[in-house]
């Protein structure tokens, strides 16, 4: 995912877990971030409820493997800009992000 994203122009900061992550969005400005639902330490759901508790509301996309209806309501319904269930094409991640970001097709 990582190297689709550079080639399509973006640059990419990875965390190694999920405190991580939630460290870098306080400490950073990102136009966009993607999450895994189960990163070590801390699940993706959970660093988004505290980024928006914190007032930090940039568009956030949350990512899984598991097919869980719940999870998705959820995810958008704590402010996600997009849920994207595993296995998806870089065709269909490049579609959305570019969704959000209101980049041209």
């Amino acid at each position: 995912m990582k190297r689709h994203l550079q080639t399509d122009g973006h640059e990419v900061v990875e965390a190694v877990d999920g405190p991580a992550a939630l460290e870098l969005g306080r400490s950073e400005v990102f136009d966009l971030v993607i999450l895994d639902q189960l990163m070590p330490g801390l699940k993706g759901i959970d660093v988004l409820q505290t980024w928006r508790s914190e007032g930090l509301d940039f568009p956030v996309v949350l990512l899984s493997g598991v097919d869980d209806h719940h999870a998705v309501v959820s995810s958008l319904s704590e402010g996600a800009a997009d849920y994207i269930r595993k296995p998806f094409s870089p065709t269909e991640l490049k579609a959305r992000i570019d969704r959000i970001l209101n980049l041209p097709a």
